[in-house]
């Protein structure tokens, strides 16, 4: 084995560092991780629903704020959409986001962001 430690560990792409920055990369291939297993289907997309509390439990060495920046970043240069009309009630203002995979950066390795182990 090649970690230190034998517990789940996240992943990152250089190219995708240099494009968008270190924490946007993290979040965005977290998101990526998260979508492939999701089960809310809206409109042909596969959506993550989260608050920033529910981000902060899965990244707990961020804080809600630099979870907050980050989220406010990735959507500012279009990664990330969201969508907060899918909650059942409308006081509800949990997120749901995807990733905007027709970003150019997604289609220079054979049109996949690669998250294997």
């Amino acid at each position: 084995m090649y970690l230190l430690l034998d517990e789940p560990s996240f992943r990152l792409q250089t190219t995708l560092v240099m494009e968008i920055g270190l924490n946007e990369a993290f979040l965005l291939q977290h998101l990526h991780y998260r979508s492939l297993i999701s089960k809310n289907e809206r409109d042909g997309y596969k959506w993550v629903y989260k608050t920033y509390e529910d981000w902060k439990e899965e990244i707990p060495f961020w804080s809600l704020n630099k979870i907050r920046r980050t989220i406010y970043s990735l959507e500012s240069q279009g990664y990330l959409i969201s969508n907060s009309s899918y909650n059942k009630m409308k006081i509800d203002r949990t997120k749901w986001y995807r990733v905007d995979y027709t970003k150019p950066i997604f289609h220079i390795q054979k049109g996949t962001v690669d998250i294997s182990d």
